[in-house]
């Protein structure tokens, strides 16, 4: 079931309800009046630009009682004043307490003494009364005298309206008389009293002792009444040059009328070709105000050097039907300019690619003599075909009175290393009719080979490596030079091919400003013993197509094996010389006897046994003495060595021949044995260490 808010104080009413059951506010009168579609819908009220005075009841106050309500008058304005009101406040009534059940304050200065008599007895009639504005309200007042004496009775309404006017005939009553009093309800002239309902409270007061007072309750309602609403525009002529929007104001007049009207605004021209826009599209007009609204709309123009009219009709609509304002739109447009054909410009025109295939440039397409936008197609071209082109975007609009960039790019293929090549060629920006052309150059560079750059170095570039068989090399390949990567295999080669390198890593990889290094390792024979032989090698770093090449040199000794032997044979024999030296020579005859034995021994010999023990311990030390010159003779060529062995056989000999001839000849042990075989290899070691012829 629809329902309608009161904007007072939210409460909910029937659809058809014309005042709050909470409140009593106005909420429109007979549904459908004032409205769009059947809804009292509120819109947005624009600024007041007049308005005629109104009068309104005002809120209760804390006591209950209605106080009197402030009247707001705004100037009309004139259609050529510009000064604008803001919008009068329209209050809604709210309902009062009944005042018949509030006290009398009793006036000042009163006696305390007690009433004369009972207060009069007071009723309403017609508790409800209607108001117009040129006929004044009858409220039936029925008065009883319930006193014992004649009493006249003063009838005032409490805190009325100021556009409400109370009247009444004289009320002088007989004793327990009861008559009905008209009491008369009009508006003030010259007030325009919005639409309400509000409850009026009437005092009755004796004559004779004003505390005798009641009050009673009087609901009055003001209709709604005027007509509908004015629909104004301005300006009724527009003329537009060269331009196809405009603006115009809406004058909503609701001067005569005490309710308030709300419409819906539109527009529309015979072609339906014009749009509108209306701030706002809903306009809620107060009652006794004139407000404005602001429309804008936008419409084709003409063909270039011609003239249109248009017949623009402006609708407020609600539900009581359209009102209509109509508006004269005149358009006209200069006659067409004449335009300046386009012109292409290559920015730079000269490109320059040094190891590279693809140059950017830029192509300004210049307008700016043109008075419309120009659709214009890219395409490259070369005499030569070597060219390829790309254009982001190739089809755009050039824009009238700009230069419009657009972004080219321009492909070819590199000439041979080392060398400069150059393409002419040129742009062409096309709108199907005309052509315009730019021309430029491709100057394209390829840079040398890296390896063309590139050292090779060997380090160290000569070494001797002595007796030994490999020899290490440090191989470096310098690409500091170089405008690009370089990939380079290592390979070297003797020049009497007996010689084997080796590389770790066999290849490099250089980046640009880069150094590689490997490692060469170089293996060869051995020459002839204690001869030296020096091998050159010519070492190689190649991309596949060039090469680069050095020379290294490793210098190597043939080993001398000899001079090992002879070392180890005259070591040997030296210290079997010695240990023969200490050695039993004789079985059951130690070499060294204590000292008391000895000398018993050589007590109980004959001269030659004593001459006999007396000469071996000096030549057991002279032969120690020897081996260690056969020791000192490794110094020299080996001759102390081959000296002092001859020695120690001929003096080892010749003990043994001086035994025999003092028939003293004991049985041999090893220890001669030992110095013999010490002192031939002494010898052996002597002889090999003597140098080769």
């Amino acid at each position: 079931m629809a329902e309608r808010t009161c904007e007072t104080c939210g409460a909910k009413n029937d659809v058809g309800a014309r005042f709050c059951t909470t409140c009593d506010a106005y909420l429109g009168w007979d549904v459908g009046r004032s409205t769009l579609g059947g809804d009292a819908l509120t819109g947005t009220i624009p600024k007041v630009v007049g308005s005629v005075p109104t009068e309104t009841a005002a809120p209760p106050t804390e006591t209950g009682a209605p106080t009197d309500a402030a009247t707001t008058t705004v100037a009309e304005s004139s259609p050529t004043t510009a000064a604008e009101t803001p919008p009068t406040p329209v209050a809604e009534p709210t309902p009062v307490a009944d005042p018949a059940t509030t006290p009398v304050a009793e006036p000042a200065g009163a006696a305390t003494a007690p009433p004369l008599h009972d207060p009069p007895d007071v009723s309403v009639s017609t508790p409800e009364v209607t108001l117009a504005p040129d006929a004044a309200a009858e409220v039936g007042l029925v008065v009883g005298n319930t006193s014992n004496i004649v009493d006249g009775y003063v009838i005032e309404a409490v805190d009325p309206p100021t556009w409400l006017e109370v009247t009444h005939p004289d009320t002088h009553l007989m004793p327990g008389e009861t008559r009905t009093v008209p009491l008369s309800l009009s508006m003030r002239p010259g007030v325009l009293v919005l639409a309400q309902r509000l409850t009026v409270a009437v005092n009755v007061r004796s004559m004779e002792d004003p505390r005798l007072a009641v009050d009673v309750s009087v609901h009055v309602t003001v209709p709604p009444r005027g007509p509908r609403l004015a629909l104004e525009a301005r300006p009724t002529l527009i003329r537009l040059e060269d331009s196809g929007t405009g603006s115009f104001s809406l004058r909503l007049d609701n001067r005569q009328a005490n309710y308030p009207q709300t419409v819906g605004l539109s527009a529309g021209d015979p072609e339906g070709v014009v749009r509108f826009a209306f701030d706002p599209q809903v306009a809620e007009v107060p009652p006794g105000a004139m407000v404005e609204v602001a429309a804008t709309f936008s419409a084709p123009q003409p063909a270039p050097g011609q003239q249109l009219n248009r017949q623009l009709t402006v609708t407020a609509t609600n539900d009581e039907g359209p009102i209509n304002a109509i508006i004269t739109l005149v358009q006209q447009t200069k006659a067409a300019p004449v335009d300046v054909p386009i012109r292409v410009r290559l920015e730079p025109s000269t490109l320059r690619l040094a190891d590279a295939h693809d140059a950017d440039f830029e192509v300004h397409v210049d307008n700016r003599g043109g008075h419309s936008g120009v659709t214009v197609s890219l395409a490259g071209s070369d005499p030569e075909r070597r060219l390829a082109f790309a254009f982001a975007p190739a089809r755009f609009v050039a824009v009238p009175g700009h230069i419009t960039r657009a972004h080219g790019r321009v492909r070819a293929n590199l000439p041979p290393r080392g060398t400069t090549a150059s393409h002419p060629f040129s742009v062409v920006a096309s709108d199907g009719t005309t052509d315009a052309e730019a021309s430029g150059v491709l100057e394209i560079s390829s840079s040398a080979a890296a390896i063309t750059t590139a050292e090779l170095h060997v380090e160290p570039p000569k070494l001797n490596i002595g007796t030994h068989r490999d020899g290490r090399f440090g191989v470096i390949v310098d690409n500091r030079r170089g405008a690009e990567p370089l990939h380079v295999t290592l390979s070297a080669q003797s020049e009497d091919g007996l010689a084997r390198a080796t590389f770790v890593p066999p290849a490099l990889a250089i980046a640009a400003g880069a150094v590689g290094q490997a490692q060469m390792t170089v293996s060869g024979p051995h020459p002839p013993a204690s001869q030296v032989i020096v091998r050159r090698l010519d070492v190689e770093a190649t991309d596949g197509g060039q090469s680069l090449t050095t020379t290294a040199e490793f210098t190597q000794v043939g080993p001398d094996r000899r001079r090992p032997a002879s070392r180890w044979l005259v070591i040997v024999g030296a210290i079997l010389v010695a240990i023969g030296a200490l050695s039993p020579w004789f079985d059951g005859y130690p070499p060294a006897l204590p000292f008391v034995e000895w000398i018993r021994e050589l007590l109980s010999m004959s001269s030659f046994t004593v001459g006999a023990q007396v000469i071996e311990p000096p030549l057991r030390l002279l032969l120690l003495v020897l081996a260690v010159m056969m020791l000192f003779g490794l110094s020299g060529k080996g001759g102390l060595t081959r000296k002092s062995a001859i020695l120690v056989v001929l003096l080892t000999v010749g003990y043994l021949v001086f035994l025999a001839i003092t028939d003293y000849v004991p049985s041999l042990a090893m220890g001669l044995a030992i110095v013999w075989l010490g002192a031939v290899l002494g010898y052996i070691g002597g002889v090999l260490a003597r140098p080769r012829q």
